[in-house]
């Protein structure tokens, strides 16, 4: 049955399945297909799967050992039981499966209420002693996460993991960003999203090129952190970025023409951050990101790059990407496909001055 311990569960973006399959069959060719729903998939294991499966997927935004469907509190508290040592604490994690493309949700639709409601009622029924219930929702080290996926009109589906390395301390992966009424773009949610994901060390005082700004929420959400930015974009800008004076004089500098046009001597010396989110193909794109960053830039702590994909089919290619990125001097590169993302991937670069500031904290 699909709640043995034999199964493992996907998490990913509507449409985005085709890639997680293609994914999964690189990474462990020992795995079956076995069901799926649109952003939930899967896969059959020769062996029981450990709550601490390993699965450096793109793609995936959660991951675990599968305990099939439920209908209702009883049945989800028999398979934790079942799956998770008595007495082990256990994090609740409770999320809605995507209903489509980010962006494209139906009128007035929001992610939040369904999950919130069955999160009550789950914590108002947990069972005394079993597991102890950890409060609060966001996942540390060694963590039993009990994992509820929830869609209108079918029962929940369930799973468990270890939280560790590969996965989201944030329930489904789905990250909470607070987007300001002002803020130009949605790009300003995909890089809070992407900050809170890869922990890049961006602090107040440093200084970052973003390639492709127009009209400016990526720019928008770096100025609030404190970031001078130098913004490469023909297009027009928001009023609320070229206008934006930080307390500490942070501001935003318009760099007005292609980036084609753009020079390593048009931008300071000390440069820390070079951020890309462009419409072309990404061997294209990474071109221009590889000569502005490229050495000698003793301050560059790293990229945070979107790579944007002509099609699901692309996965193949990314594993030559990432390389890409690393040959700009970067000692360590990691991707996903965050909430916010479209038929793109986000990547993060770190060098060894940006993993050194990360590791202080």
């Amino acid at each position: 049955m699909q709640g043995s311990p034999n199964f493992l569960f996907c998490v990913c973006q509507t449409g985005a399945e085709p890639a997680v399959k293609h994914e999964v069959a690189a990474l462990r060719p020992d795995l079956r297909f076995a069901y799926s729903r649109p952003g939930l998939l899967t896969f059959k294991a020769p062996a029981p799967v450990p709550p601490d499966v390993a699965l450096p997927a793109v793609f995936v935004r959660a991951h675990g050992a599968s305990l099939g469907p439920a209908a209702g509190p009883a049945e989800a508290f028999a398979a934790l039981a079942a799956a998770c040592p008595a007495g082990q604490p256990v994090r609740l994690h409770v999320w809605e499966r995507d209903v489509s493309r980010p962006g494209e949700e139906p009128p007035g639709f929001a992610y939040g209420p369904r999950a919130a409601a069955v999160r009550e009622a789950l914590v108002a029924a947990w069972p005394a002693g079993q597991h102890p219930l950890l409060a609060g929702e966001l996942a540390g080290p060694g963590d039993h996460v009990f994992d509820v996926i929830v869609a209108e009109g079918e029962p929940w589906w369930l799973g468990h993991h270890v939280h560790g390395p590969g996965h989201s301390p944030w329930p489904g992966g789905r990250i909470s960003v607070e987007m300001p009424p002002e803020a130009p773009s949605r790009a300003y949610r995909k890089l809070e999203e992407a900050l809170r994901w890869s922990g890049a060390p961006v602090r107040a005082g440093d200084v970052a090129v973003e390639i492709g700004s127009a009209p400016g929420g990526a720019s928008y959400a770096l100025l609030r952190r404190g970031v001078t930015v130098y913004g490469i974009d023909p297009a027009l800008m928001s009023p609320v970025v070229l206008d934006y004076r930080g307390p500490a004089g942070n501001r935003f500098v318009h760099l007005h023409r292609p980036m084609s046009l753009v020079q390593r001597a048009d931008l300071p010396r000390d440069l820390h951050w070079v951020l890309m989110d462009v419409n072309l193909a990404p061997q294209v794109a990474l071109i221009t990101a590889r000569r502005l960053a490229a050495r000698p830039r003793p301050a560059l702590l790293g990229v945070l790059l979107t790579l944007k994909l002509d099609d699901w089919r692309a996965v193949r290619h990314i594993p030559r990407l990432l390389q890409s990125i690393r040959a700009m001097g970067m000692d360590e590169v990691r991707a996903t496909q965050l909430p916010s993302n479209r038929m793109e991937v986000f990547a993060c670069g770190l060098t060894r001055a940006g993993l050194a500031r990360l590791a202080a904290g």
